[in-house]
């Protein structure tokens, strides 16, 4: 399935989870979300936020296969978009990241999601290590039940073997103004039990691969086209497995605004087809993706800041993260403000 996507390149997202062996019996689970802004500057909280990468966030874990339950949870959040300065009296991303731990204990289940946005969610955390909660959560679960298929329940590994590894990548184009094309693509990679010293395939279970391209009307953030492609290959069919379009899912996708709430709708829909968890999670990635091609719409935002002496510049949702959040202190100085200018 080819894709081609067209017009001025805004914004790469780029996420990954993987599953490793411990010499315990446990997994370890690792996952990061790398944001990479291809143009422009924006003026926000009384500082200029340059091109390149404004993300990097890491969580790094233990799973226990059996169960299968979060054991325990880190997270490490090496580029963020506000350090502390005297603009944010002294706030950062960073401040709330210890409350990634309570999430130890939690089965990965149904609730997972639910678990996620009310520990780190909202005025709570961050909104970068709140998709990338989801997807890991999400990614292990499939992962487990898919290599119980692939390579069975009694499958022994040595100690820092890799056992699954999932990407994620969404590309943002501006082909002409007020309008965006979105290019995903979610590879899944099972691997198989392999002595130490192996050729390279005798590594491979499995890959599932999901692709998709949507145009929106940024006005209304309205996904008014998707095209939704997924193959399935397995050791014994690699050569033969085909493409199929998943017009099933994208023909009631059109009309759907990728705005607050379509989480839960994308749930509402996909979430009890169990099978189709790769679409959904390629699916779930795309809203956020929009916010940080809005980002990369530099000369508007320029161009607003020139015209107003606004401290706070370009600004998040209300409640959207803990730098946010109101009654904090970018909130603050945007009422002061008068709440110019509008929430992205």
């Amino acid at each position: 399935m080819h894709l081609e996507g067209r017009g001025h390149p805004l914004h790469t997202r780029a996420l990954a989870v993987t599953l490793a062996q411990r010499a315990d019996a446990l997994l370890d689970a690792s996952g990061y979300v790398l944001d990479l802004r291809k143009r422009g500057f924006v003026p926000v909280a009384g500082d200029l936020q340059t091109s390149g990468i404004v993300h990097d966030m890491r969580l790094a874990g233990v799973v226990d296969p059996t169960t299968p339950t979060l054991v325990q949870l880190e997270a490490d959040q090496r580029s963020v978009a506000f350090e502390p300065s005297g603009a944010t009296s002294g706030e950062s991303c960073r401040d709330p990241i210890d409350r990634i731990r309570a999430l130890a204990g939690a089965p990965l289940d149904d609730g997972w999601a639910r678990r996620v946005g009310t520990e780190i969610g909202g005025p709570r955390g961050c909104s970068h290590l709140l998709v990338l909660g989801h997807l890991l959560g999400a990614s292990v679960a499939w992962a487990l039940a898919r290599d119980r298929e692939l390579v069975g329940a009694t499958a022994v590994r040595v100690p820092g073997e890799r056992v699954f590894r999932r990407d994620l990548v969404v590309d943002g184009f501006e082909p002409a103004p007020g309008r965006l094309q979105l290019v995903a693509q979610l590879t899944d990679v099972h691997c198989a039990p392999a002595p130490a010293v192996a050729p390279p395939m005798a590594r491979f279970a499995g890959e599932t691969e999901v692709r998709a391209l949507a145009e929106l009307d940024l006005s209304t953030f309205t996904l008014e086209r998707i095209i939704l492609g997924e193959r399935r290959r397995t050791r014994a069919d690699f050569e033969q497995a085909a493409w199929r379009t998943r017009d099933d899912v994208a023909a009631g996708l059109a009309g759907l605004r990728l705005g607050p709430g379509v989480t839960g709708e994308l749930l509402r829909r996909l979430g009890d087809r169990g099978d189709d968890r790769p679409v959904l999670d390629l699916l779930l990635a795309l809203a956020p993706t929009i916010v940080q091609c809005v980002a990369a719409l530099s000369e508007a935002w320029i161009g607003a800041a020139r015209a107003n002496p606004s401290l706070i510049g370009m600004g998040g949702l209300p409640d959207s993260c803990y730098m946010w959040r109101r009654g904090g202190a970018l909130a603050r100085a945007r009422e002061a403000e008068g709440g110019w200018p509008p929430a992205r």
